[in-house]
């Protein structure tokens, strides 16, 4: 993880807590890289989901409000679930 000191629990509270009131599931099974949902209040149905965003991009806490920034545009802009690398 690029940064530093920051656990994964952390950094997956750090996200979902950006994404409030909206609900947010972040996870990373592969240690590498991270898959998000994010869906409109409580529901993930019509959400988005963004997969593929690498840990080793993630170097500051201006690269974390970018991503959370990212997926609420992806989510206005569409109302099916997605595929999209960051």
């Amino acid at each position: 993880m690029s940064l530093i000191g920051v656990s994964m629990l952390e950094m997956r509270q750090i996200i979902e807590q950006a994404c409030l009131p909206d609900r947010c599931e972040v996870s990373c099974t592969d240690g590498n890289s991270l898959t998000i949902r994010l869906g409109q209040g409580q529901s993930l149905e019509e959400g988005v989901t963004l997969t593929g965003v690498s840990l080793q991009n993630l170097n500051s806490c201006r690269d974390l409000v970018n991503l959370v920034g990212q997926l609420h545009a992806l989510r206005n802009t569409h109302s099916l679930p997605l595929k999209a690398i960051a």
